[in-house]
C-alpha cells in the first residue's frame, strides 16, 4: 500500500478516537527521510536518550545499517499524514534485550522518538504507543508479547506504560542504561484496546 505521495510503503493507518486524529506508520525511506531523521536526532529533547547528535553522513550510515539488519525495521510515524516520530521495531530474541530475559521466538519490541515538539501533550504519546504496539500484533499473528526496555530515567514514557497495556517486570542493567523491562501481552492488549 502506498501513502499519499506514493513513494513509501504504508504499514498501518487508523483513526484514533481518543485524540481525534489518524495515526499511521510507513517504512523509512532513506532518500526521503535522511534529512528529517538527522534533524530529529539533533534536537535537544532527543539527544539525551538517543545520543545520535551526529553529522548527516553518520545518520545516513545508521539508516543503511538499520535497513540491512534483518532483526529490525525502521518506520516514520505520522499524525494526519504529518511525519512526527521515528520507530524501530525489532525481534527481541535477536536483540541485546533477548539476553536479559527468556525471549520467545516471536517477541517484538520497539524504540521510538517524537521528533516534532508540536506533537507533545494532548494524549498523543499514549495513542502512538498503543497504535505501534497494535501494529506489531497485527503484523505477525504469532507475536504474543511486545517488550520494552525504557531507561529508568524516562519518567514520562514509564508513566504511559500502564495505560498502553505494558506491565513492569523489574529492572535490568543494559550496556548503555539501567532499564525497566516491560511486557505487553497480546491477550491483555486485545481485551483492553482491541485489534
Amino acid at each position: 500500500m502506498l501513502d499519499v505521495s506514493g513513494s513509501a510503503r504504508l504499514a498501518y493507518r487508523r483513526f484514533d478516537a481518543d485524540i481525534g486524529k489518524t495515526i499511521s506508520f510507513r517504512l523509512l525511506d532513506k532518500e526521503r527521510d535522511l534529512e528529517l531523521l538527522w534533524r530529529w536526532m539533533n534536537r535537544p529533547h532527543v539527544v539525551p536518550q538517543w545520543k545520535m547528535a551526529k553529522p548527516i553522513e553518520e545518520i545516513g550510515t545508521y539508516i543503511d545499517t538499520n535497513l540491512k539488519d534483518p532483526h529490525q525495521d525502521p518506520y516514520i510515524g505520522m499524525i494526519d499524514g504529518i511525519p512526527m516520530s521515528y520507530w524501530e521495531a525489532y525481534w527481541a530474541k535477536d536483540d541485546i534485550l533477548g539476553r536479559y530475559y527468556p525471549a520467545e521466538e516471536k517477541d517484538r519490541g520497539w524504540h521510538m522518538l517524537v521528533g516534532e515538539p508540536d506533537f507533545f501533550g494532548r494524549g498523543i504519546a499514549p495513542a502512538l504507543i498503543r497504535a505501534f504496539t497494535r501494529y506489531l500484533f497485527l503484523d505477525d499473528l504469532g507475536t504474543k508479547k511486545v517488550v520494552g526496555e525504557p531507561s529508568v530515567k524516562a519518567r514520562r514514557l514509564l508513566r504511559y506504560a500502564p495505560v498502553c497495556g505494558f506491565e513492569e517486570q523489574g529492572e535490568i542493567d543494559l550496556p548503555d542504561k539501567r532499564a525497566k523491562l516491560m511486557f505487553c501481552y497480546r491477550d491483555r492488549f486485545i481485551e483492553q484496546f482491541g485489534l
